[in-house]
This record gives C-alpha cells, structure tokens and sequence, in this order.
C-alpha cells in the first residue's frame, strides 16, 4: 500500500514540476518572442499606446490627471484625455512603474512604488494648478482612491475601478485565492486578446496592454484593492466623486466598487451604472455616454471652483 500511494506521489509531483518547468521556459520565450515584435517609439522603446502625454494649455488653471490599470496603457482611455484638453483642461496622461515595455519590468514594482508616482505625478500638477482631478480606470481608479484619501484633491472620477475581482460561482475559491496559488505554480499568466473585457469586440485590437502578465503582480493588485477598500481609508475621500461602472464588468467586481462608493466620505457623490459595457468602458458600447459623463462633472467641478 505504501508503495502504490509512494507511486502517485511522484507522478503528481512530478508533473507538477514539469507543468512549472514547461511553464517558466517556453513562457519565458513567449514573452520574449511578443516584446521583440510590439510596435514602440524607436527612440524611447515605449509601447505605442503606452507614453506618457501632455495635453491641453500649459497655463490653465484646472489640471486632470489620467491613471491607467493593470498592465495597461493610458490609450485605454481613448479620445477622452483629448476631449478634455479641448474643454480647456490640462491633461497628464501618465505611465506607472514598469507598464508600457516589457512585463519583466513590472514583475518587482511594489504596490507603495505605484502609489508614489501618482502621488509624485499629482504633486507636479498641484504646483501649478489650483485645481487637480484624478480619472483612474481599474486599477488606476485604486491608486487614485488611494492617492485621493492622502492628497488634497479637488475630484476623483473612477472608471471600472479595480476593489475586488468579479466573482463567478464557477471559480469555486476567491479570485485572490488564485492568484496566490498561481503566483507560487508558475511564472507567467497570459492575457492575450481573449481576455481583454471588452463587448464591442472590435476594439480589442485598439487596446494596449502587455499580453503575458508576472503572477506575482497580481498579488501586488490584490494588495492595493484591499487597501483601498479599506472602510478607514474610504472616509478619508471626500472630494466629489464620480463612479462609472459597467454592471457586467467580469474584471472589476461592480458589487465591491458600489460598496467601497457608498462608504466614501464625500458628500457629492454620482455613480452611473452602465449596461451594454464590460470593463473597458471608454472603448465599450457605453463609449459615448461615459465622455459626455466625464465632461459634464468636469464642467460642474470647474463651476463650482469659480464661484
């Protein structure tokens, strides 16, 4: 009996090691094979889709900073950074630590280095401007709740933003129960086109984002939601608010955003449910309605700071 139970033993362990082996090698070269072939800037190595923008005039009084997600880019905000320069904003789109070149540079970034440099980014704007406000899609929308319950902003605007992964009765354990378990099995996690959330699926080819992700990033992700969702944390935001979320997001749980929303301490708070969009709600079907949302709580923010 010890010897057949001693067998299975080495054939689950030994496949298990293959799996990660397998894993961590021929990953290793996909990843590898996907950065020598993503278009960049030829001088900067930075995705397209991926720099870091300055929009609208450089005297304006209001400042709007764009805060991408997880392994994204700020093209995933789509014309919107544009169309409130145009409003007479200026705008910052910003790249966070090891995002827009290879996954292999975001692997070490720490969930407090990804807060400094929008607190840092935020601090720039504010020498200037008398007014800031923070747009974060997923988990750009975590860092700036963050950033928002610590800094003096003038408006938070958050768009799918990342508190919790979406959970489905099919997973069985918690998603952050996975990633765990996932950052300890293997190297590499891939994303690719399918898993890009989008309805509108012409547009995922429009969207920037590394296709191989480091599993240990995503426990850096689950950190920052668990920090933001924080209920101590949420009072401390009282600036106006503006949530954006799609009802069907897969992502981003809609249940933990509305949560984490109802218990922030502002006293202006609006939050717009979107049905046709997933996560990706400023390429989504919903694409238009969330501009004119974003422009109109802008023009609302700058009313209220003139008057």
């Amino acid at each position: 009996m010890r010897r057949k139970w001693s067998r299975r033993f080495l054939i689950v362990f030994g496949g298990m090691a293959l799996l990660w082996i397998g894993n961590f090698f021929l990953s290793d070269y996909l990843v590898s094979r996907e950065d020598a072939r993503v278009p960049r800037d030829p001088e900067t190595g930075v995705m397209v889709g991926a720099e870091a923008r300055e929009l609208g005039p450089a005297d304006a009084s209001g400042a709007v900073l764009f805060v991408h997600g997880y392994i994204g880019a700020g093209n995933n905000f789509a014309d919107v950074p544009e169309q409130v320069a145009k409003h007479g904003w200026r705008v910052r789109v910003m790249r966070l630590p090891g995002h827009g070149t290879s996954p292999r540079e975001v692997e070490n970034v720490t969930a407090a280095e990804l807060l400094k440099a929008v607190q840092s980014e935020l601090a720039g704007l504010r020498k200037d401007c008398k007014k800031v406000v923070l747009v974060g899609h997923s988990m750009g929308g975590t860092l700036c709740t963050l950033a928002a319950a610590e800094e003096p902003v003038d408006a938070l605007i958050l768009a799918a933003p990342y508190f919790a992964v979406t959970y489905h009765w099919y997973y069985g354990l918690r998603p952050e129960t996975w990633a765990r378990a996932a950052a300890r099995l293997a190297r590499w996690g891939y994303k690719g086109k399918l898993f890009v959330q989008v309805n509108r699926k012409e547009a995922k080819d429009d969207i920037v984002s590394y296709t191989w992700a480091p599993t240990r990033t995503m426990l850096t992700l689950s950190e920052l939601g668990a920090q933001a969702q924080d209920p101590e944390t949420l009072k401390l935001v009282t600036c106006p608010v503006l949530l954006l979320h799609g009802r069907g997001d897969v992502a981003a749980s809609p249940q933990a955003a509305e949560k984490a929303f109802e218990a922030m301490g502002s006293t202006n708070k609006q939050a717009v449910w979107l049905e046709r969009s997933n996560h990706h709600v400023f390429w989504d079907y919903d694409a238009k309605e969330v501009a004119e949302e974003v422009l109109a709580f802008l023009d609302s923010i700058a009313a209220n700071n003139s008057s």
